[in-house]
């Protein structure tokens, strides 16, 4: 996979927040994730993904305990005289990113075409690095990174079984008009619903994506 240009940012702020000086912060925060968004074992196959999951909210969404701000912003606010003209826009760019649930439209070369359900805007992302995977109709979250005059994917999908689209939609329609801390929450519920489901493959689908608390696994 090709790299974006915030690939490089991304590691150095993920090396320099969950470093030695923030053990226990990164530790209360994987506590906090997992169980909102649902536990993980570490022999998973998909571990790999849930990290870029978790790393992507801790920086992006979760405020670190001292500072009130997530990392992406507690670090530009903290670092803003000191950032070369080169980098201050991108690392400003880190504190705008769209975070939501999209819609798959289409491909084209390698411009890849979503909608947000949430607010029902339109992106397009020109040359993307990271074009596979999508299929239409199926709902995934993501962050969207301004850059220049596109967006860049970060790392951290959710893609939910095309048979939830329906449950999803109903939910989106709830916080639609909500602040975003109820659309992150949704969106917490729904990755906890999304590997329920994985776990629990002889489940059917409407026992796990529900608000049934009896039928919900």
């Amino acid at each position: 996979m090709s790299l974006s240009p915030y690939d490089r940012l991304l590691e150095d702020l993920t090396a320099q927040y969950t470093g030695p000086d923030y053990k226990q912060e990164v530790m209360d925060a994987k506590r906090e994730f997992f169980e909102r968004a649902g536990i993980v074992d570490e022999e998973s196959t998909n571990f790999e993904t849930r990290m870029s999951q978790f790393l992507d909210w801790y920086i992006f969404s979760r405020e670190l305990s001292t500072a009130h701000l997530p990392p992406a912003q507690f670090h530009l606010e903290k670092n803003r005289d000191k950032l070369a003209d080169t980098l201050l826009p991108l690392y400003e760019n880190l504190t705008k990113t769209v975070h939501s649930l999209y819609e798959f439209l289409k491909l084209r070369d390698t411009d890849v075409y979503v909608r947000d359900l949430l607010s029902k805007k339109k992106y397009i992302l020109e040359n993307s690095t990271i074009t596979a995977g999508f299929n239409p109709s199926e709902i995934f979250e993501a962050r969207l990174i301004p850059y220049e005059k596109t967006w860049v994917f970060t790392r951290g999908f959710c893609f939910h079984p095309l048979e939830a689209s329906g449950f999803i939609q109903k939910e989106i329609k709830q916080v639609r008009h909500l602040d975003q801390t109820h659309k992150e929450a949704l969106m917490l519920k729904l990755m906890k619903m999304r590997y329920k489901f994985e776990q629990y493959k002889h489940i059917k689908l409407e026992f796990i994506y529900t608000n049934d608390a009896k039928l919900r696994i």
